[in-house]
């Protein structure tokens, strides 16, 4: 994805009556308007919203699993934050490491992670790294440092690539401590998965739903294959590719039965946050007035070409996005975890949960990222 501690700040509480009607899957508009889409069979989510403390929405907690020594669970973990899906998405990870630099990082800062510290003693984590086909360790004992062996290299197409072999399922209820658990234990059944992300509402709730990301496009159409179609406890799900969720999305939102989110996390990838004018996190609050400047400077003094709280591309208070602000928390994140805890993320992805990347808030859904439920 969480263990990401939200910087931004809360959304305000809406009122009572529309609190009690709000669950994790949708809005309670959404969820009238397409209860006939769904398999009446299906798991529904029921969880409510906290206003007052969105980390008590995310109801994962790794310390449920029994502390071991397993010198493969170990390795497949932390290969797991150094690899192509998870590394060029992961914001901590990423610029710890200097991206495609390949920064050695502290293997005892990685052991302070959530999702690390079932894994005892420390000289078992860094025995088992020793064996990585991936990483390489280095250092002093009781000081070691991983890196990988080969440095990331961007790829022009490994993001499509990865969108192409991505599924989303819904049909998952309420959340428990080790529902991402469970639920990398379910799909692992179908094929080799490269990240499964359970998708969340702004105030970190689960929506009962998942983006899984498998091993390669093969891979992921030989699950929307498979018959009898994968069930939940018993219970339909709705399977389906990412790329046709998306296009149900888009089909909704122009036909007006559901509104597209205002709030989102921002989407980290290869060291870019991919935020837009007027997002926090995005331009800097006083950007606009440095653009002013130098368009004054070039001889623009307001009119069509100014940018300042006049003229038609007026990106301060009047502009399309002036003012607004991203409320949320920061979203999601795979098999991942987060930064140390204690230590503010700073809007960067939590690595303890899920291993998918966040979804951006748009006003038009986009093919590669949806956020609706």
């Amino acid at each position: 994805m969480s263990e990401v501690d939200a910087t931004t700040k809360p959304v305000e509480a809406p009122p009572a009556e529309q609190q009690e009607a709000t669950t994790a899957g949708e809005t309670a508009e959404e969820t009238s308007k397409e209860a006939g889409t769904e398999d009446a069979s299906m798991i529904k989510t029921t969880a409510k919203t906290d206003y007052k403390d969105f980390k008590k929405n995310n109801k994962f907690d790794p310390s449920v699993r029994e502390v071991t020594d397993d010198p493969e669970s170990i390795r497949k973990q932390v290969e797991f934050y150094f690899g192509d899906w998870n590394f060029p998405q992961d914001k901590f990870m990423w610029e710890t490491c200097g991206g495609s630099e390949n920064k050695p990082m502290a293997i005892s800062k990685i052991h302070s992670f959530k999702r690390m510290r079932t894994f005892q003693p420390y000289s078992a984590v860094v025995a088992a790294l020793r064996d990585s086909k991936l990483l390489e360790v280095s250092g002093e004992e009781g000081s070691e440092v991983v890196k990988r062996k080969t440095p990331y290299k961007p790829m022009a197409e490994g993001k499509a690539k990865a969108e192409a072999a991505t599924v989303y399922v819904k049909g998952f209820g309420d959340e428990n401590p080790d529902t991402q658990f469970d639920l990398e234990s379910f799909f692992a059944q179908f094929g080799e998965v490269k990240g499964l992300k359970l998708r969340r509402t702004n105030e970190n709730l689960f929506k009962g739903s998942v983006f899984v990301t498998f091993a390669n496009e093969e891979e992921a159409k030989k699950f929307l294959a498979t018959e009898p179609k994968p069930t939940w406890k018993g219970h339909e799900l709705k399977i389906m590719s990412k790329k046709e969720y998306c296009e149900e999305k888009n089909e909704l939102i122009r036909q007006g039965k559901i509104e597209p989110s205002a709030h989102g996390a921002r989407k980290f990838y290869e060291g870019k946050d991919g935020s837009r004018s007027g997002r926090k996190g995005g331009r800097d609050q006083d950007d606009w007035k440095k653009r002013r400047e130098q368009d004054q400077k070039n001889g623009f003094r307001g009119g069509r070409g100014g940018r300042g709280r006049g003229g038609r591309g007026g990106r301060g208070r009047g502009g399309r996005d002036g003012g607004r602000r991203d409320n949320g928390p920061v979203k999601d994140a795979t098999y991942s975890e987060s930064a140390p805890e204690g230590k503010e993320s700073n809007g960067k992805r939590a690595r303890d949960e899920d291993a998918a990347g966040e979804e951006p808030a748009a006003k038009k859904v986009d093919t590669k990222e949806a956020t609706e439920a």
